[in-house]
């Protein structure tokens, strides 16, 4: 085949595939770090529902409260925007530190996307924060990290390791 020019637009399957590699329900293994060392660990479900044109893809991830943690519910919509030409994700959680916009920008060869934002610590402070994500099939890892102020060297913040449910054919045994 010939070459791609390099200023070619991504076709619509390169731009929309990350979206359709997210769909589904995961079991979400999640640890927390402090100080850059692995602290509490829990388990939770995300669930991932691309809209109608596959474009946007809504997450829903839930994690139920622990001796150690308080239940915890984050509501994201991501996917391509063409105006901005870049992907979008919008965050809410129930930390109600505000909205989280971020940035992504998708490394092909890698199966990883990288996340930007800027977030208000609510002290007053702008805090960068980098959302690295690797995509291997049935499952993937998502790390959160927090740039330093001074500088910016990244501290992780959570790590998730998703793991994709088997889609079941079988009809669900009826509730009691």
């Amino acid at each position: 085949g010939a070459l791609a020019q390099p200023n070619a637009a991504p076709s619509v399957t390169a731009i929309y595939g990350p979206l359709a590699m997210e769909e589904g329900v995961w079991d979400a293994d999640v640890t927390f770090y402090e100080n850059d060392k692995p602290g509490p660990h829990v388990l939770g479900v995300q669930t991932n529902t691309l809209l109608a044109n596959r474009h946007w893809i809504i997450n829903d991830l839930r994690i139920p409260a622990t001796d150690k943690t308080p239940a915890y519910q984050g509501h994201g919509v991501w996917g391509y925007d063409p105006v901005a030409k870049t992907y979008v994700n919008t965050w809410v959680d129930t930390n109600d530190l505000g909205v989280r916009i971020d940035y992504g920008f998708w490394y092909e060869a890698e199966n990883t996307m990288v996340w930007s934002s800027k977030h208000n610590d609510g002290n007053g402070h702008f805090v960068d924060y980098r959302i690295v994500e690797q995509f291997k099939g049935d499952v993937r890892i998502l790390t959160f990290y927090q740039l330093g102020l001074a500088t910016p060297t990244p501290h992780p913040l959570v790590k998730i390791v998703f793991t994709r449910r088997k889609t079941s054919t079988s009809t669900p045994a009826p509730a009691k």
